[in-house]
C-alpha cells in the first residue's frame, strides 16, 4: 500500500527546490513598480513572454502563506499577466479583499482559503470569475466568517456553484439552515466537511443520500442525546457513503444507542471504507468493533481512538483486532502501531493527539527497549503541521524515508498548546531516558533535542514543562552525541535556574551546564557571562552547600545582594552532594580560558566564597576533600590565567594554601596548585612583595621540585581546548625554568594520553613549537643559566637595559633559525576543545628573536650570566595555611637564591629536555604519517601509539 507521500525519490524535485529558492529571494527577483496608480510589485523575467504554469505557481503561493511572507504587495504578483492558477490555496494570511480579486482573471476548478481573519465568505465569492462560479468543483473555506457585519448569515450565494461536488465549511458558523440550503441549491455535492460548525439536526442531508460519498462531521454541537440519536438514525440511511467520520470529544461511558445494532449490520452502509468513531459517542462496545469491521469487507481505515472506557480490556481488544485486520488501518489507545497512526493521521484534533500522548507515555513508561519511530513521530507532530494519510508503517527505515516528505508535515499548529506540549515533552524524556537514546537514529535524536529547546523556549513559565525538558536533556549520552546549540540550550537551562527555586531544578541544571560549557566556545562562554545573573546563581548554590551564617560576615564588608538571600544554616558540616559536584564543575568549565567568566567570579565574591569552602572541607574525609580541592583548584588556575585577575590571587591565606597543595600526594591537587604558582611567578617582584608576606623563590623553588616528584597518572587529568596558555607562559618576559617545566610537564600529560586529539593543536603552536625543540637541542647548564638571568634580573632591574646590550650576552632563549638538523614538516591542523581547562586568553606574547645563543658559545655564556648573578636574600615573619601549613614565610630559609644552579635546578633541567624531546618525537612522527598519507604512501611504523 502507498501513501500520497509515499515516493521512492529521496532527494526533493528539481521544481521544489526552484521554489524554495524563489519564496527565500523573492525581493531579489522582483521590484515595485510605481507607474501606475497604485503601487504594485512585478517578476523581473528574462524575457516579456515568460509565464509560470499554474503547479509551480500554486506551489510558490502556499510556500509564501507557510513562511508567513504573503501580503497585499505580493499577492499583486499572482496575476494573469504572469502566471496561471487552477487550484490556488492561501492560508493564514492577512490579505485583503481587495487583493484576492487577483483571482477573478484565472478560471479556477479548486479553490481553498482558509483562516483569513480578514475576509468573509461573501468577499471571497465576490473575487471569484463568472467561468469559475459555474465550473468550480472543489471549495474550502475553513476558518472563514460567512457572517456580514450585522451577524447576518451569508450563505445564499453559494447556490451559484451549481457543479461543486466538494464542499468544507468547517470551523465556521455554518448552521441547520445553511445545511438545508446547501441540500437544496447543490445538486452536484458529493462531499461535505461540516466539522465543528453549528449544525444541530442533520436530517437535510437525507435529500442527499442517493449521492453523497463522503461526509465529515467531527465535534458537531450536539449536546443531547436525543440529537446525538437523530444523527445516527440519520447516517444509517446516507447508503452511498464510502467516507464516514462521525467522531467528537471523548465522552464517558455511557449507554450504548439502539441504532447501534443497525451500523453495525452487514447491509447498511455497503460501500463504506473508511469510518471514524473516535471518541464513541454512540456507545459501542468491543464486539461492536468486531461486527462492524466483520459486515464491512472493503473497510480500509477505522478509527477507535480515545475510547474512554473503563474497562481495560476493550481497549486491549481493539489493539488485538487490529492484529487480525492487519489491511486495516485503526486508530486506537494501545498499541504501538494503533498509537502512531493517531497520531499520523490527525491534522488539528487535538484532544485525541493528546490522550495518545498520555498513552505512549504510558506504555513505555516500564519499558526497557523501546521503538526509535515512536519518537520520530513524536517529534514531528510536536514540530510540524499538514496531514499525512498514509498506510502501515512497517519499519524504522521506511519511516525514515516517509519522514521527510510527510510526517515533517504533521501538526506544527500544536506548539501553540500548553498542554500537548507538556505532554509531548514527557513522551520524549520516555523515549530517549538511558541506552534507548544510543539506540536511536542520530537524525531523530537531534530533532528531539531541537524540539525539547523549542518547547522550553515557547512556554519558559510552566515549571513542570520545563521539568521535564530538563530530564530529557540531563543525559551524559544525548548531550554528547546529540548535535544542537549548546550556547541557547545553557542560556535556557541558565533562565530556568534563575526563575523557579527547585531543587531537583538545580541538580540537573548544573549537571548540564558542567557538560556543555566545555562545548561551548570562549565567544559563547563570553556571552554566557555578561549576564552576572548566572555567576551569581551557581555561587548562591556553592555558598547555600558549603558556607554557615557565620561565614556570610567574614566575608567582607560590603556582601552582595545574592548573598543575602542564600539561606544558610547555623551550623552544620557543608554538604558533599550531586549539586555540589556538579556546580563546582560548571563554574570549572564557565571560566576556562574566558576572562570574563573569570572577571564575574572575583566581582562576584568568588574567590571569598571559595576560600571559605577550602577551609570547610579541609577536616572533612579524604576522598570528598581532595574532589573539592581539585575543582576548586581547576577553577582558581583559570583565573590565574588571566591578566586582569591573577593578582587578586595574591593573598596570604590563598598562597600558603597553594605552597602546602604544591606538595600533596593527589597529583591531581598538586598538579593545579603548580599551574596557579606558575601563573602567579609570571608576576613582577614588586606586585608580589606589595602584597604577600611571603617569598616568590620559595614557591618557584617549590613549584621545581613537586613537579620531579610526580609520578605521571594512567588517566587523563585535564582537557585543554588550546595550548595557548603554555605559551603565553613560557614565553612570558618573567617565566623561569620551574614555570617551563610545569608547562612542558603539562603538555607531555595531556599527550601521552590523546596523542592524535593534541599534536595537530600543537603543531599549530609554533612559537611553542619553537620552544620545545630549543629545549631538546640546549645542555642542562645553559637551561639553568636562563633561569638564573631571569632570576636576577626580576630583581635588579637598576640593571636591566644593560644586560640586554647587543654587543654583550645576557638571556637564553630561541634561536632565530632552528638548528637544521632538527628540521620537520610543520603542517596546521584544526586543534580540539576538552571538557575542563585551565587555558587563559589570547595575548600578545614577547617573542625570543634577537636574543640567541650560539650553541658553540653555551658555556662561555653561562659562565658570563653566573658571574653577573647577584645572591639576594630576604627576611619576614611566618604564618600559617588555615592553622595547618608549614612557614613559607619570607626567611633565608625559605629563598631559593644562588649564583650557580643547584642539585633541584639541574634536575629540573633533565627533566624538561627528556620531556621536550619526547614531546618532539610524537610530533615529528605525526607529521611524518601526515606526508605519507597525503603522497598515498604508507609511512613507517614505531609500533607505538603514544610517548615513550
Amino acid at each position: 500500500m502507498a501513501s500520497c507521500g509515499d515516493k521512492k525519490d529521496t532527494l526533493p524535485a528539481l521544481e521544489d527546490i526552484c521554489v524554495r529558492y524563489i519564496c527565500k529571494n523573492l525581493s531579489d527577483l522582483t521590484y515595485l513598480d510605481l507607474s501606475g496608480p497604485k503601487t504594485r510589485r512585478k517578476w523581473k523575467f528574462p524575457y516579456p513572454e515568460f509565464h509560470i504554469t499554474p503547479r509551480p505557481a500554486q506551489k510558490i503561493l502556499l510556500q509564501l502563506c507557510k513562511r508567513n511572507a504573503l501580503d497585499d504587495e505580493r499577492m499583486s504578483l499572482f496575476s494573469a499577466e504572469y502566471l496561471n492558477l487552477i487550484s490556488p490555496t492561501i492560508k493564514e494570511t492577512n490579505v485583503s479583499a481587495e487583493a484576492l480579486r487577483a483571482l477573478r482573471d484565472f478560471r479556477l476548478s479548486n479553490l481553498s482559503v482558509v483562516n483569513l481573519p480578514n475576509v468573509n465568505l461573501n468577499s471571497v465569492l465576490g473575487c471569484l470569475g463568472e467561468w469559475t462560479l459555474r465550473n468550480l468543483t472543489s471549495l474550502n473555506v475553513t476558518g472563514i466568517s460567512i457572517l456580514t457585519g450585522m451577524n447576518i448569515p451569508i450563505f445564499f450565494p453559494l447556490g451559484r456553484f451549481k457543479n461543486l461536488q466538494l464542499l468544507n465549511v468547517s470551523r465556521t458558523e455554518f448552521s441547520t439552515t445553511d445545511l438545508q440550503i446547501v441540500a437544496d441549491d447543490l445538486p452536484n455535492v458529493q462531499f461535505l466537511n461540516i466539522s465543528r460548525t453549528s449544525v444541530s439536526d442533520v436530517s437535510p442531508l437525507l435529500s442527499m443520500r442517493d449521492r453523497l460519498t463522503g461526509l465529515i462531521m467531527h465535534r458537531l454541537e450536539l449536546e443531547q442525546k436525543e440529537d446525538v440519536e437523530n444523527l445516527l438514525s440519520v447516517v444509517v440511511q446516507l447508503h452511498q457513503l464510502r467516507t464516514l467520520d462521525v467522531s467528537d470529544k471523548p465522552r464517558p461511558s455511557g449507554s450504548r444507542l439502539d441504532a447501534v445494532d443497525i451500523l453495525c449490520s452487514a447491509d447498511i452502509l455497503p460501500c463504506l471504507v473508511s469510518i471514524d468513531l473516535s471518541g464513541n459517542q454512540f456507545g459501542l462496545k468491543l464486539e461492536d468493533a468486531r461486527l462492524l469491521i466483520k459486515n464491512h469487507p472493503n473497510l480500509a481505515f477505522a478509527g477507535f481512538a480515545s475510547w474512554l472506557s473503563s474497562h481495560e480490556h476493550e481497549l486491549e481488544g481493539i489493539h488485538r483486532l487490529s492484529l487480525k485486520y492487519p489491511d486495516i488501518i485503526m486508530l486506537g489507545d494501545r498499541g504501538d502501531q494503533l498509537l502512531l497512526n493517531t497520531l499520523t493521521r490527525n491534522k488539528d484534533r487535538a484532544i485525541y493527539l493528546q490522550n495518545a500522548l498520555h498513552s505512549i507515555f504510558e506504555a513505555t513508561s516500564n519499558r526497557e527497549t523501546l521503538k526509535p519511530d515512536l519518537l520520530q513521530t513524536v517529534v514531528a507532530f510536536l514540530h510540524t503541521k499538514g496531514t499525512l494519510w498514509c498506510t502501515t508503517i512497517y519499519s524504522l527505515a521506511e519511516f525514515a524515508r516517509l519522514l521527510p516528505k510527510a510526517v515533517l508535515r504533521v501538526m506544527r499548529l500544536h506548539l501553540r498548546r500548553v498542554e500537548m506540549i507538556l505532554a509531548g515533552t514527557a513522551v520524549i524524556y520516555n523515549l530517549t531516558r538511558g541506552e534507548q537514546s544510543c539506540q536511536l537514529p542520530l537524525e531523530v535524536l537531534n530533532r528531539a533535542v531541537r524540539m525539547t529547546l523549542t518547547a522550553m523556549e515557547k512556554f519558559p513559565n510552566n515549571r513542570q514543562l520545563q521539568k521535564n525538558c530538563f530530564l530529557t536533556l540531563c543525559s551524559d549520552t544525548l548531550l554528547y552525541r546529540a548535535t544542537f546549540n549548546c550556547n541557547q540550550c545553557c542560556e535556557l537551562v541558565f533562565n530556568n535556574l534563575i526563575a523557579f527555586d527547585d531543587m531537583h531544578m538545580k541538580r540537573m541544571g548544573v549537571a548540564i551546564i558542567s557538560i556543555l560549557a566545555a562545548e561551548i566556545t570562549t565567544a559563547g562562554l563570553s556571552e554566557l557571562a555578561r549576564d552576572r545573573r548566572r555567576i551569581q546563581c551557581l555561587l548562591a548554590y556553592i555558598a547555600e552547600k558549603c558556607l554557615l551564617i557565620a561565614d556570610l560576615n567574614d566575608l567582607g564588608p560590603v556582601i552582595p545582594n545574592y548573598l543575602s538571600q542564600v539561606r544558610l544554616r547555623a551550623e552544620g558540616t557543608p554538604i558533599f552532594d550531586t549539586t555540589l559536584r556538579f556546580t563546582l564543575s560548571a563554574l570549572w568549565n564557565l571560566t576556562d580560558e574566558c576572562p570574563e567568566a573569570c572577571m564575574g567570579f572575583v566581582e562576584e565574591c568568588g574567590l571569598r566564597i571559595y576560600e571559605k569552602v577550602l577551609k570547610r572541607f579541609a577536616d572533612q574525609d579524604e576522598e570528598v576533600k581532595n574532589h573539592v580541592y581539585t575543582k576548586c583548584l581547576g577553577l582558581l588556575n583559570n583565573v590565574a590565567e588571566v591578566d586582569q585577575t591573577r593578582n587578586t590571587l595574591l593573598v596570604d591565606s590563598l598562597m600558603d594554601f597553594f605552597f602546602k597543595m604544591l606538595r600533596h600526594p593527589s597529583i591531581q591537587i598538586s598538579y593545579f596548585a603548580a599551574g596557579i604558582v606558575a601563573h602567579l611567578s609570571c608576576l613582577k617582584d614588586d606586585v608580589w612583595m606589595a602584597a604577600l608576606q611571603s617569598s616568590k623563590e620559595s614557591h618557584i623553588k617549590l613549584l621545581g621540585q613537586s613537579v620531579c616528584c610526580w609520578q605521571p597518572p594512567q588517566y587523563e587529568m585535564v582537557a585543554y581546548r588550546s595550548f595557548e596558555p603554555f605559551e603565553q607562559l613560557v614565553l612570558h618576559p618573567q617565566s623561569r625554568l620551574e614555570v617551563h617545566l610545569w608547562a612542558v610537564w603539562a603538555i607531555h600529560h595531556i599527550l601521552t594520553r590523546k596523542e592524535a586529539r593534541y599534536v595537530p593543536t600543537l603543531r599549530n603552536c609554533k612559537r611553542l613549537l619553537n620552544f620545545l625543540r630549543y629545549v631538546t637541542s640546549a645542555d642542562e647548564t645553559v637551561l639553568c643559566a636562563n633561569s638564573l638571568q631571569r632570576q636576577h634580573c626580576s630583581t635588579q632591574e637598576s640593571t636591566d637595559d644593560q644586560l640586554r646590550q647587543p654587543e654583550t650576552i645576557s638571556t637564553l632563549s630561541l634561536p632565530t633559525h632552528p638548528d637544521p638538523t632538527n628540521t620537520t614538516i610543520l603542517d596546521s591542523s584544526e586543534g580540539s576543545t576538552g571538557i575542563q581547562s585551565t587555558s587563559g586568553t589570547p595575548n600578545p606574547c614577547p617573542g625570543y628573536a634577537g636574543d640567541a645563543v650560539a650553541f658553540s658559545d653555551r658555556k662561555s655564556s653561562c659562565t658570563l650570566i653566573q658571574d653577573r648573578t647577584k645572591r639576594s636574600l630576604s627576611s619576614g615573619s611566618v604564618g600559617t595555611v588555615f592553622d595547618q601549613t608549614e612557614p613559607v614565610r619570607k626567611t633565608a630559609a625559605g629563598v631559593s637564591a644562588f649564583v650557580g644552579p643547584d642539585t633541584s635546578q639541574l634536575e629540573c633541567a633533565r627533566l624538561i629536555r627528556r620531556l621536550a624531546t619526547e614531546i618532539i618525537a610524537a610530533v615529528d612522527r605525526h607529521s611524518s604519517n601526515s606526508t605519507a598519507e597525503t603522497l598515498g604512501a604508507a609511512g613507517p611504523s614505531t609500533g607505538e601509539d603514544g610517548l615513550t
